[in-house]
């Protein structure tokens, strides 16, 4: 009988899974076919691959040949289909994949021989083998320490030697390299000496379960780069646990996304260093299905909501492997307000998807919450996340390529937000975030668009001479800059979720925001405390101190009453900006910014 690891498998999406995950939710069977349909994608590259590597100059160094390890892994399949699952599926699998794919193919260079850059490929056929309880001796690469065995565990030996064997009899396992062993346990979650089992979270509510693994060992199991082991002690493996169990039981709670389809969605969890400010860092590739990259520092509902959304972003890449949605959008020049930088067309699209799920997590939590600052904080994040998702799909229905099935998918999608749409959200709340949606596509314009330098000085010697100025508007280019991590949103979470610091905070502003941050600005402070007269004052002075301070720009459209001054900065502020930047001449700062985009306002359509 042929093994179903040497064929190549054509996966067909059902209608009724498609649909389901087309309302932005997706339950275990709709999960079950995304996974079957990875499984596919899997197998085809690790073929290509197997078929790459035989025939490759430099392979196979110390190791077999490639179809040794190829023909262990059929072997534990024949035993246990179940066991070479688990593997095509891990995470890392993935990463690994499309790492040695491009380096055997010359598109990626690397520090590490090809050899051991193949030799993962032995070490999942090993692992394979051991779930599988089948007999063997297989020749594994030795890196960093010790010897990876994918979805198992690391073994710690002396890296004096290149390659280790890893040896299965009877029910004995054990990873072997000189007079150096290994003795597996029984358990390989279970630490033994030597040896670092794989652990997993728990999480358990009303009856729905979620327990990925918490991968601290692998080599590919951080998406952004090869990391070496980094096993959690003891203290923070705990806190880990204790931080998913809370944030677990709120996600159980919701039911605007199926809960037990994103249980069924993590696979892992890697803990991260990377920091991000003002929100947490989360993030998740399409190479490597059901991985979720977090940063352990965040309290339950930000954790929550972060599961969601990375949730929502590996269902979909595993509905695109499946099925084409949109062409080509891989152009890097469109406005993305949950991005502080320009996005192609597609990530805009993971982005609407994955907020969209998020702002069903809030709505949720609004009906839920107490009255006062845990509701009014749920109703802000609402808010905020369906405006985003909002103005992220109608720029995909204005310039995306969409095949038959992508228009199908975003019309389905625009259905349910428009009910989301339709809900009413307190005053304070609503206005926070109607200021922080403008704040935050005034500031990307300013700092990537650049208006057309001739047009722009015709702008700044009308203004000098006090003639009419063309009738066209500057054209305008984008020009990615640096973007700078806003501080305006944070100040608007902490009036909400926190009254009182707020207070304290506007008491003493040398103070800085908790959880971190630098301290905030009096204006910024006035803008968040609904004070716009004095924090129209506050940025007038921070523009006279420095005219190049976009986020003071931004402040001053937010800041000013309605009038043509205002419809400016809203609709050209970049050219606002353009315009004062040309007329300036040191030692002067030039025009007075509201006045300059007041003479704008009366001479544009608006």
């Amino acid at each position: 009988m042929t093994s179903s690891v040497t064929r190549g498998l054509n996966h067909r999406l059902s209608a009724e899974v498609f649909a389901e995950l087309a309302r932005g939710s997706g339950g275990p069977s709709t999960v079950a076919e995304l996974r079957s349909g990875q499984r596919s994608r899997t197998m085809l590259l690790l073929r290509a691959l197997v078929d790459i590597a035989s025939a490759h100059p430099a392979l196979p160094g110390p190791l077999p040949p490639p179809r040794d390890a190829w023909h262990l892994l059929i072997r534990a399949e024949h035993r246990s289909p179940a066991a070479v699952d688990r593997l095509l599926l891990h995470p890392p699998m993935g990463v690994w994949l499309n790492r040695c794919l491009r380096r055997l193919r010359g598109l990626e260079s690397g520090d590490e021989p090809v050899w051991s850059v193949v030799g993962y490929l032995y070490a999942v056929a090993a692992s394979a083998a051991l779930l599988a309880g089948i007999d063997f001796r297989g020749a594994v690469p030795v890196r960093e320490g010790g010897v990876i065995l994918p979805a198992l565990g690391f073994a710690r030996i002396p890296d004096t030697t290149d390659v280790a064997e890893v040896v299965m009899s009877g029910k004995k396992a054990a990873v072997l390299s000189g007079p150096h062993s290994v003795t597996l346990p029984a358990d390989l979650s279970e630490d033994a000496p030597g040896w670092h089992g794989l652990r997993r979270l728990r999480g358990e509510h009303q009856g729905i379960v979620c327990s990925p693994l918490v991968d601290d060992l692998d080599p590919y199991r951080d998406f952004l780069r090869i990391r070496d082991p980094e096993r959690l002690d003891d203290e923070e493996w705990q806190g880990w646990q204790g931080r998913f169990d809370n944030a677990w039981r709120l996600v159980s709670e919701q039911r605007q996304v199926d809960p037990r389809g994103i249980g069924a969605c993590l696979a892992s969890v890697v803990p991260v260093p990377y920091a991000a400010w003002p929100e947490p860092f989360s993030a998740s590739s399409p190479e490597a299905y059901g991985c979720v990259l977090l940063n352990g520092a965040t309290d339950p509902l930000t954790l929550a909501a972060a599961l969601v959304h990375e949730a929502q972003h590996i269902k979909l890449s595993a509905l695109m492997d499946l099925v084409p949605l949109i062409e080509g959008g891989l152009e890097e020049i469109h406005y993305a307000p949950w991005r502080l930088d320009p996005r192609p067309l597609r990530g805009l699209l993971q982005g609407v998807y994955a907020f969209l799920g998020v702002t069903g997590f809030w709505w949720d939590r609004v009906r839920r919450a107490e009255p006062g600052p845990a509701r009014d904080s749920a109703a802000f994040e609402f808010a905020l996340r369906r405006a985003q998702t909002a103005s992220g799909l109608r720029t995909l229905l204005a310039h995306a390529e969409l095949t038959p099935r992508g228009a199908e998918f975003l019309n389905r999608l625009g259905e349910r937000l428009r009910l989301w749409l339709a809900q009413r959200v307190p005053s304070v709340p609503e206005r926070l975030a109607s200021d922080l949606i403008l704040d935050h596509r005034l500031v990307h314009r300013m700092r990537h668009l650049s208006a057309d330098p001739e047009p722009t000085v015709r702008w700044a010697r009308a203004w000098r001479e006090r003639t009419d100025p063309p009738e066209e508007l500057p054209g305008a280019s984008v020009r990615p800059t640096r973007p700078e991590a806003p501080a305006r949103p944070a100040l608007a979470r902490l009036r909400l979720g926190d009254p009182a610091g707020f207070a304290r905070l506007c008491e003493d502003r040398g103070e800085g925001l908790p959880g971190g941050g630098d301290a905030p600005d009096q204006a910024d402070l006035d803008w968040a405390a609904g004070n716009p007269v004095a924090a129209l004052r506050g940025y007038r002075a921070r523009l006279q101190a420095d005219p190049d301070d976009i986020a003071a720009w931004a402040g001053l459209a937010l800041s000013l009453p309605d009038g043509a001054a205002r419809t400016t900065l809203l609709n050209h502020p970049e050219l606002a900006l353009a315009v004062h930047r040309e007329l300036r001449t040191a030692p002067d700062a030039g025009p007075d910014p509201v006045a300059l985009a007041r003479w704008i306002g009366t001479r544009t359509p608006g």
